[in-house]
């Protein structure tokens, strides 16, 4: 059995195989692969079923209030965009039920959005008040809108089946000094060297890519976007690495009263382990900015 890169078509090896260990909608068996030459590591037998995977509680729309209070806890997220630019057009991919939407168009820019879900989309378009496009392939939809000066994936890139399709039209679309902001797992991580393919954030079969930094960067500076920031101690980065043990006890436990105690557990174990993630780029996620260069 050999299995080769998606992206650079180089032979990949196999790396391991692991189960829908997070959601349990399945016991079928994912084998991940990884390039030898560019590392990335992917999942070839993409289920033709994607879209069960993804339940309805998986996405758990909350009120508009709620939404506010969600989005003012981690205004973090616009903050990044605002260092580099402060008004505009901005798109962003798989917002689930808009919390960083709600903070762009808070704070002045006029958002679009592509999102799979159709029940995520209505509430984006009547409740949020942003332009919601329902799509599954973004990088089709995205040639029907307009340019844009932001496009933002806050953990939404590891979901797209051709992600390299959807980073090339982004290029494009973006404008003269725009921003790309890409959230994902991060497979230098000190949780994924430790907890490999039991890692939650591996997230079986959902997440199809895990992509190094290095890979997206080379990727990307080939259409003339320049890395401007990276981090792994952001605040989101910090609740994923605390996340990732939680969950990984969590699913040890099919009660309730278990999946608690593990979540305490999790968390407690998550601060001595902090040490080695705060150190260098050992975080659980990543989050990367790409800025195009000026004509």
């Amino acid at each position: 059995m050999s299995s080769v890169c998606p992206l650079c078509k180089t032979e990949a090896k196999f790396l391991f195989n692991t189960k829908d260990h997070n959601e349990k909608i399945t016991d079928q068996v994912f084998a991940y692969w990884q390039c030898s030459d560019c590392q990335l590591i992917f999942l070839p037998d993409i289920p033709a079923n994607l879209g069960e995977y993804y339940q309805e509680s998986y996405y758990e729309i909350p009120s508009l209030e709620n939404l506010s209070r969600i989005a003012s806890a981690n205004e973090y997220q616009i903050n990044f965009i605002l260092k580099f630019v402060t008004s505009g057009n901005l798109l962003e991919i798989g917002p689930s039920f808009g919390t960083f939407s709600l903070q762009a168009k808070k704070a002045g820019f006029k958002v679009d959005v592509i999102e799979m879900d159709k029940r995520c989309c209505e509430f984006l378009s009547k409740s949020v008040g942003v332009n919601a496009v329902n799509s599954n392939c973004p990088e089709q939809a995205i040639d029907d809108l307009e340019k844009h000066d932001v496009i933002a994936l806050w953990h939404n890139i590891e979901h797209l089946p051709n992600p390299w399709a959807f980073l090339k039209e982004a290029a494009k679309n973006l404008n003269p000094g725009g921003v790309l902001l890409i959230a994902a797992p991060n497979p230098s991580s000190f949780g994924f060297r430790v907890l490999g393919p039991l890692w939650p954030h591996v997230d079986a079969p959902r997440h199809l890519n895990l992509i190094p930094v290095q890979l997206l960067t080379k990727y990307l500076n080939s259409f003339g976007l320049e890395l401007v920031m990276m981090t792994t101690k952001d605040k989101g980065a910090r609740s994923w690495n605390r996340f990732g043990w939680q969950r990984f006890l969590m699913n040890y436990f099919s009660s309730k009263i278990g999946q608690m105690v593990a979540f305490i557990v999790g968390g407690i174990l998550s601060l001595p382990l902090a040490l080695w993630e705060f150190k260098g780029a050992n975080g659980s996620a990543y989050t990367v900015i790409y800025q195009k260069k000026s004509a």
